[in-house]
């Protein structure tokens, strides 16, 4: 497990990729989001390369200890591409506030952003059936 997501994001690839589910436990503070594919990104310079070796189908990215979980605006599902991750520092120590901008797509095919946002301890990629992805 990565202790620091900033570093972990760095180093994960979701261009072109979607999201299929979000999966909250309330009881062990762990929020889970399922991916159609999970990218590794291990070039010295940072590009994805088209690199697939390490590829997790139907992925989670999964995420501990978490100390808030919210969806802006309410109401719509993130069930489409993931446009964007951004990493920070939580206003207390050893916490991290990441920002998911995740589209909505509806049956007509108008799509609408979602920023889900996680304040969690520390993130790791996890298989469908539930082993933990190389870090």
């Amino acid at each position: 497990m990565i202790e620091n997501p900033r570093d972990f994001f760095k180093t994960v690839y979701l261009g072109d990729r979607a999201c299929k589910a979000i999966l909250i436990d309330s009881w062990e503070s762990i929020v889970r989001i399922q991916v159609d594919l999970i990218s590794r990104i291990r070039s010295e310079c940072g590009n994805w390369d088209f690199y697939t070796d390490e590829d997790v189908e139907n992925g989670l990215l999964v995420f501990t200890n978490v100390k808030h979980f919210s969806m802006s605006p309410e109401g719509l599902l993130p069930n489409d591409l993931i446009n964007s991750v951004s990493v920070e520092r939580a206003d207390f120590d050893g916490f991290w506030t990441i920002k998911l901008g995740i589209d909505s797509a509806d049956e007509r095919g108008h799509s609408e952003e979602v920023k889900v946002k996680i304040v969690a301890e520390s993130v790791y990629i996890e298989s469908e059936g539930g082993l933990t992805a190389v870090e």
